[in-house]
């Protein structure tokens, strides 16, 4: 009995070791869309990088294929990176949405860039940015400007084809609080860095999150999700984006338990990245959820080791040692 109890706790152990591993050194990915066709195929099967851009100490250990987490206890900390994230490359991150999924696009702006949109011609400092080799449209016509998305980042005046210019923030930057605050941009970015935001009004208290019903739900497909958030009744939590949310709400916000009426300003914590899928016309990215947080870096995808058609089951031996570009 003994020995089999021995054994019991060295495979869980060698478990834990690997899945360590996973979440330290190297990632198995398994692309689910087609938003990085045709560079990148839906099935896919990559090597994730987690070292690139420096090694992230995991504060969860996820079990893989579920949305199960293992907390670590382990100090927040990232190690010195190899390099820095450059406007090209191919970057595995988290969802902003919802960290249980990881997302593979590229990288188009960095921290300071300004990013625009026109007649979906994408424009970094008011250059042209190329589409990759290998990216596409899959439209022959691009969107008006009279056409408006509401989905859209930030729910300006836009769609995916035609963006306004937006300055992607950077480690330093500093944010008036008041009124006139941008709160769909600011308040996402406050909540990245670990602060709490709260809407006391009245006798109703909500929490903010960045975390997206909608998308839990296409995780989950549990719908009894969207209670939590207004505006049902008994709801306490609210996304920065919510149009229930108004202006003349502000006033209301608590950061960190301390009112927005006695703080002036707000400085950012860290870097941010604006990133795009190469099949343009197929992608949910920035256009629609916004930046990605230095935090939210996990690495890059080095080599495609299998790759197998999800819509038939068919292997594509092609794609076996394919350096995802």
């Amino acid at each position: 009995m003994n020995k089999i109890a021995s054994e019991i706790k060295s495979l869980l152990a060698l478990i834990l070791i690997v899945l360590f591993l996973k979440e330290t050194v190297v990632e198995l990915y398994i692309v689910p869309t087609t938003s990085m066709e045709r560079n990148i195929l839906k099935g896919d099967m990559l090597i994730g990088s987690r070292f690139s851009y420096g090694m992230k100490v995991p504060q969860k250990i996820w079990v893989p294929f579920t949305a199960v987490s293992i907390p670590t206890f382990l100090p927040d900390y990232r190690f010195p990176a190899f390099k820095k994230v450059k406007r090209g490359d191919v970057v595995v991150f988290e969802y902003p949405r919802d960290i249980v999924y990881k997302y593979v696009k590229r990288c188009i702006g960095l921290p300071g860039d300004t990013v625009s949109i026109a007649d979906r011609e994408v424009y970094v400092n008011g250059e042209i940015s190329t589409l990759p080799d290998g990216g596409q449209f899959l439209m022959d016509n691009y969107m008006s400007s009279d056409m408006i998305d509401n989905e859209i980042f930030l729910g300006v005046a836009g769609n995916k084809d035609q963006y306004p210019e937006i300055t992607i923030p950077k480690k330093g930057d500093t944010f008036v609080l008041d009124e006139s605050m941008n709160w769909k941009l600011l308040l996402p970015i406050i909540l990245y860095e670990g602060n709490s935001v709260e809407l006391i009004y009245e006798d109703q208290k909500f929490s903010f999150t960045n975390n997206s019903p909608r998308d839990i739900f296409r995780r989950t497909g549990d719908r009894s999700i969207f209670k939590n958030y207004v505006p049902t009744d008994g709801a306490t939590l609210i996304n920065p984006w919510s149009p229930m949310f108004k202006k003349e709400y502000i006033k209301y916000l608590y950061i960190n338990g301390k009112p927005i009426t006695e703080i002036d300003s707000y400085k950012v914590q860290q870097d941010y990245f604006w990133m795009m899928g190469d099949n343009r016309d197929n992608s949910e990215d920035s256009r629609y959820w916004g930046f990605v947080p230095e935090s939210h870096i996990l690495g890059q995808p080095i080599i495609t080791w299998f790759s197998i058609n999800l819509d038939n089951y068919n292997p594509r031996i092609s794609r076996i040692g394919k350096i995802p570009n």
